[in-house]
């Protein structure tokens, strides 16, 4: 056999197993993108550094983060899947320093409401869903409101009736929204013993009597202290040893993003090793369904010299036409793709073109014989097929089940498919281009010498 063909050989697999890295890829990110697996993955990331369900909640309503979520309506709405470190520190800044408002507090127990309303039945579900959405408007817009004390305390006064008002309507929420306001009022009454000691202290010590901005962030730890102790010592431990001054809240600002952005990277790291496992499961699939069998492919480039020049061509022809790195394929080459595979009869597939059959199964062959269409071939008069209805779908590239030798191969062909896809376009494509350049580069081993 000529180096020529040991090369095109190579290069057509290497060229089947891209096709089935780019079927895995695009499986992969649909897969994600419809489970939002990086979304959910850095929500888990936040929920767990704000030790609370409730303020995680509150984060993601601020009105920053909101500008990053995506889709049209509430049953659409998809929260972001990434969240610049800027936008992380300004919006959980903003929830600390508001954090020892009635109105925050309020904010935050409203939203340990959810998990009950998820239990209600459909329609009376949906109703209350309806009045909680606009009772935590009202609560998020008394956080941010700054038409002073007088109207803020009006605004708590009128949520808190709104609460009753819910709890009326839906019986079912009665008890829940009783404890609500019980912890609103218990937890205001905390806080505000919390800061009249921090104000005390301030003013023994000869400090301004309107607080700096980190002072406030520090006040609102100090608050938060009083329903999440754990946050409040992980924040206080992010802030050890700022000195109180003009570079302070610059320096604590650093260091919230500077933690965020380290946290993304292990998650990103942790999202790539779950990619790898999801990449095999969907590769090892994709190989089963297609029946995308190495040693059968191997087996048919090696018999016929159509197959391999003509996947060969197009491998070098999907190269030149990405030189600087492979891009998405569109769908028109994707259609192109599969013709080629179909019209020069690739050894991929489970079931051929069907056959008339008869009631009883028969099949009438080229040779005008009749044979029994079964799924347990055990003698010559018996065709290798899938009977349904009148029609008789042949099983191909396929070993029969009573040839244990020819299973074995099948089942290491389609593992080492499965594993091949999993590896990725991109790898794939950077061993293709290599090798095709080799061949490009090198004489023509075909050619005469001299």
């Amino acid at each position: 056999m000529s180096l020529l063909t040991i090369f095109e050989i190579f290069i057509s697999l290497i060229f089947a197993w891209l096709v089935l890295s780019i079927a895995v890829m695009y499986i992969q990110e649909w897969i994600g993108g419809r489970l939002h697996l990086r979304a959910k993955m850095l929500e888990t990331h936040i929920r767990n550094f704000l030790s609370d369900p409730a303020l995680a909640e509150q984060f993601y309503e601020h009105p920053l983060i909101q500008s990053l979520h995506t889709g049209n309506d509430q049953r659409t709405l998809k929260r972001p899947s990434y969240i610049p470190p800027r936008m992380f520190s300004l919006a959980l800044f903003d929830i600390l320093i508001h954090a020892g408002q009635e109105s925050s507090i309020l904010q935050r127990e409203i939203q340990r409401l959810r998990p009950v309303i998820e239990k209600l039945q459909k329609d009376e579900k949906a109703r209350a869903e309806a009045q909680f959405r606009l009772v935590l408007t009202a609560a998020r817009k008394a956080v941010n409101t700054h038409a002073g004390e007088a109207a803020l305390q009006n605004a708590v006064s009128n949520i808190k009736m709104e609460l009753e008002h819910l709890a009326r309507i839906h019986p079912a929420l009665q008890q829940a929204v009783e404890q609500t306001l019980s912890r609103v009022e218990i937890s205001a009454r905390d806080v505000d013993t919390i800061l009249a000691g921090i104000q005390a202290e301030r003013q023994q010590t000869g400090g301004s009597e309107t607080p700096s901005a980190f002072e406030q962030i520090q006040e609102g730890i100090a608050a938060l202290g009083a329903t999440n102790p754990q946050l409040k010592q992980a924040l206080e431990s992010l802030f050890l040893g700022i000195q109180k001054g003009d570079q302070a809240l610059g320096e604590a600002r650093d260091r919230v993003e500077n933690w965020f952005d380290s946290g993304v990277e292990r998650l990103s790291g942790w999202y790539k090793r779950n990619a790898q496992k999801m990449s095999l499961v969907i590769g090892l699939s994709v190989a089963i369904v297609l029946n995308a069998d190495t040693l059968a492919l191997i087996q048919a480039l090696w018999r016929e010299p159509l197959i391999r020049q003509t996947l060969s061509s197009q491998a070098q022809a999907l190269v030149a036409q990405n030189e600087d790195g492979l891009r998405p394929m569109t769908a028109e080459q994707l259609a192109a793709l599969q013709l080629q595979f179909s019209t020069l009869n690739v050894p991929i597939g489970w079931v051929g073109t069907p056959l008339p059959a008869d009631s009883q199964g028969a099949v009438q062959m080229v040779d005008t014989s009749y044979k029994k269409c079964t799924l347990w071939p055990q003698s010559s008069i018996d065709y290798y097929g899938l009977q349904i209805g009148r029609l008789c779908y042949p099983i191909i590239n396929a070993p029969a089940p009573n040839d244990p030798t020819g299973i074995l191969l099948k089942l290491f062909g389609l593992l080492a498919s499965g594993l091949a896809a999993a590896q990725g376009a991109p790898f794939w494509f950077d061993i293709l281009k290599k090798t095709v350049n080799i061949r490009t580069s090198g004489a023509n081993p075909s050619e005469p010498k001299g």
